[in-house]
């Protein structure tokens, strides 16, 4: 038990490299910025709708990383450490 509170632990506070996700979030933006101009030939005046569907969804799956990197906490997308360390106990 002690060993798997440790790796619990270990995970918890290993963050990603400030880099990875500094170079990550920058070419996030500048591919949706640019996005517009490469689209407004082909797409027309769809172009901010399809922007907008693509944008929500990268952003989407960049938010649900940043919930990822931290999984124990309190909230309701959070490990339910309470519910297991009662079932632990048991």
């Amino acid at each position: 038990l002690t060993g798997a509170m440790g790796a619990m632990e270990r995970i918890n506070s290993t963050p990603l490299p400030f880099a990875y996700v500094s170079h990550l979030r920058t070419f996030l933006l500048l591919y949706l910025l640019g996005m517009p101009v490469a689209l407004h030939s082909s797409w027309g005046w769809a172009t901010p709708v399809v922007t907008f569907l693509v944008a929500f969804a990268m952003l989407g799956i960049e938010g649900a990383a940043v919930a990822c990197e931290r999984p124990f906490g309190l909230n309701r997308n959070h490990l339910p450490m309470d519910y297991f360390c009662q079932v632990v106990a048991k």
